[in-house]
């Protein structure tokens, strides 16, 4: 036992000290961190694609606007509301009106930048609804947002009806209804459909969990691949190997690896996560989820790490080693393309099924906990499999290792490789 410590810090100690893993660490923070500094900077260029709050010059030919019931308008109706419920209130600041008579002299504030946009109600509006609308081009995403029309639409309608209706009908005109949300449960209840930013932030919160997880057990899992091909490549491993056995050599290199793993978890958690929470109180993961992903990657890496143990020792390099373990990775990658229809049924046969599968149970298992409420039978029976498939990933890596490490020169079969399994 004592020699698979020795050999557990010794991994630990050359992994985490590794620029790779340095950089992976450090670098993966910055890289997002970089990305929201750039959105933010770049906040003031997208909301003057977006919806500019500069104001909008109307020009009435046809005689019909009366610019002073525009303080009967809504400053946002219902219908923009539902279309626009995801954008920041900044982007979806509404642009004030200004009756102009002049369309050259419109056109060169427009061309100024004090104008947004352009609006040139025709005479003949009444019998074609002809209206002209002039912006300026600020590229190819200002295409995407056409012309703050809205209010504009709000204040011929309600120009046109001014002595016609009564204040109530007029109201109802303008915003024919508060729409309020309900859902009705599988169960039959009828709830309050929420903030659709409060859930965004719920699902996103644990959603996070799940992709740092992932990403360190295939981190973790492939500096052991790396390691094993490069020691094997470099010889290093007959001088090992005559000193410690096949088994207990594969052990400690689990363990250091799994450490490594582990830290670059907790960083990552103390970096990124912890803030995030801090900052948008929105991100909740409950403590049973947040234990239960930790289980899962606990169990995924020890899947993983003797499946990438066993091939990285079948290569005759790194490359090759790599090449090998393709399989797995893609395999365990499955639910990743099954996203959309575990989101939406977490506890379909599609989502139960790919949890009781042990290569793909561990990015299954964290994806449905990161969704929804998982029953309890499901996660017992993914648990118990995952450890009758990590005992025989383990096993057969040791039985792997102990042959193909002194192999050189020559890939073994896969019938070399079936007896090595069957050897007791």
């Amino acid at each position: 036992m004592k020699k698979i410590w020795v050999i557990a810090r010794r991994e630990f100690l050359v992994t985490v000290t590794r620029k790779a893993y340095i950089l992976t660490v450090l670098g993966m923070p910055v890289l997002f961190g970089g990305i929201f500094a750039l959105s933010f900077l770049t906040r003031g260029t997208m909301e003057k694609a977006f919806g500019a709050s500069e104001p909008i010059a109307v020009i009435d030919r046809a005689g019909l606007l009366d610019f002073t019931l525009l303080q009967k308008i809504p400053k946002e109706t219902q219908k923009e509301k539902d279309a626009d419920l995801f954008k920041e209130p900044s982007v979806r600041k509404a642009s004030s009106m200004i009756p102009y008579q002049d369309l050259d002299q419109a056109l060169e504030e427009v061309k100024a930048g004090r104008l947004s946009s352009v609006f040139l109600i025709e005479r003949d509006y009444l019998a074609t609804g002809r209206i002209v609308a002039y912006s300026p081009e600020k590229g190819m995403f200002s295409d995407l947002a056409p012309p703050d029309r809205g209010r504009l639409f709000d204040l011929i309608r309600i120009s046109l009806i001014k002595d016609q209706v009564d204040s109530q009908t007029r109201d109802r005109i303008l915003s024919p209804g508060n729409l309020l949300q309900k859902k009705v449960t599988k169960q039959g209840q009828v709830q309050s459909a929420g903030d659709p930013l409060q859930k965004a932030g719920k699902f996103f919160g644990p959603f996070s969990m799940f992709l740092l997880l992932t990403i360190s057990i295939f981190l973790s899992s492939g500096y052991l691949l790396q390691g094993i091909a490069e020691e094997k490549q470099n010889r290093v491993i007959e001088v090992i190997l005559s000193s410690v056995r096949p088994t207990q050599l594969l052990l400690g290199k689990i363990l250091g690896l799994g450490a490594a793993g582990l830290l670059q978890v907790v960083l990552y958690v103390g970096l990124l996560f912890v803030p995030a929470v801090t900052v948008f109180a929105l991100f909740k993961v409950s403590l049973t989820s947040l234990l239960f992903s930790l289980v899962y990657y606990v169990l995924g890496y020890l899947l993983f790490a003797g499946l990438m143990a066993g091939t990285g020792i079948l290569g005759n390099s790194p490359q090759e080693s790599g090449q090998l373990s393709a399989l797995w990775t893609l395999t365990s990658m499955i639910p990743m393309f099954m996203l959309a229809p575990i989101s939406e049924a977490p506890d379909s046969w599609l989502a139960r099924g790919l949890s009781y599968f042990p290569l793909t149970a561990p990015v299954t298992m964290l994806l449905r906990l990161s969704t929804s409420q998982v029953p309890v039978i499901d996660v017992m029976i993914s648990i118990v499999l995952l450890v009758v498939g990590i005992y025989f990933s383990i096993k057969g890596a040791a039985k792997i290792f102990r042959a193909g490490s002194l192999m050189y020169g020559k890939r073994p079969s896969i019938p070399e490789i079936w007896r090595w399994l069957k050897e007791a």
